[in-house]
């Protein structure tokens, strides 16, 4: 990669994909020769592959991805970097309306404490669900290989609830937690800022845990190369580093936040109302 020449980042549709936005929509990437493309990608797997097989520069990635790229966990082995952080914090565990009132009516002494109580009121529902012969709870997790993943299976041990016998975890990439929950086509989630906001906005869902009440300033994503191309063109890369680091301090400043979410709410990036 050679200073002036384009690079194609892929993202996903969140928030914490600000820095690259901003990079390119604020002339931070341009300031430093970078010819910054930005391509909305679908789902996290998708993301994954696309890097791996050569069809991306580098990618807003989950943190844990990198390494189970390494391990050939889920998909083909890959050597890949992740030589910057692009945010922490921002996931929330959530659960439908229905599934909220149905906690409550088992144990309200537990939902009226934080996060951490009124998950022993999610397995006290369980117990009963169990006894009734019901199926599973269904929760959505972005990916396999998230911080996401661990955070619910965290939360719902916390409680004495096996992540792997009691419930099912399935994928629901990002966009579509707010309209499966709705739908029923799952009772509750962990996803990533904003649409948790949006579910609940809505009506549809009721946040029961932060992940900074889970794990404070935990991993949450990265700037991932392929670590072959990030060897062969280091300069490029650094220059786009820069520029993020341009970026992110631009973001820090409050008095830019209401035109960070207008950038964000545009259909091409996160296609979000601008006030969440």
């Amino acid at each position: 990669m050679t200073s002036g020449l384009a690079v194609v980042a892929g993202f996903m549709p969140l928030v914490d994909a600000a820095p690259l936005i901003v990079a390119r929509e604020r002339g931070f990437a341009a300031e430093q020769g970078v010819d910054l493309h930005l391509r909305r990608i679908p789902s996290w797997a998708a993301i994954r592959d696309k890097l791996v097989f050569g069809r991306l520069d580098c990618a807003h990635m989950l943190a844990p991805a990198p390494i189970a790229a390494a391990l050939g966990l889920g998909g083909v082995a890959a050597d890949l970097s992740a030589p910057m952080a692009l945010g922490l914090n921002g996931n929330a565990i959530s659960v439908s309306l229905r599934l909220y009132e149905a906690m409550w009516a088992v144990d309200a002494d537990a939902m009226g404490g934080d996060g951490f109580t009124a998950v022993r009121a999610l397995a006290k529902l369980i117990a009963v669900r169990k006894a009734a012969g019901q199926p599973p709870l269904v929760f959505g997790i972005v990916f396999p290989y998230a911080m996401h993943a661990l955070e619910i299976r965290r939360w719902l041990t916390h409680g004495g609830v096996d992540p792997d016998a009691d419930v099912r975890l399935e994928v629901v990439p990002p966009p579509r937690m707010a309209e499966a929950v709705r739908d029923g086509a799952i009772d509750g989630f962990c996803v990533g800022a904003p649409w948790g906001s949006i579910a609940q906005d809505a009506s549809h869902a009721r946040t029961l845990a932060s992940k900074a009440a889970l794990w404070r300033n935990s991993p949450e994503k990265v700037l991932a190369f392929r670590t072959d191309a990030l060897e062969r063109d280091r300069p490029r890369a650094e220059a786009l580093i820069q520029a993020l680091i341009r970026a992110a301090r631009w973001l820090d400043d409050p008095a830019n936040h209401a035109d960070a979410a207008a950038l964000l709410a545009q259909p091409a990036y996160v296609d979000a109302p601008a006030a969440v």
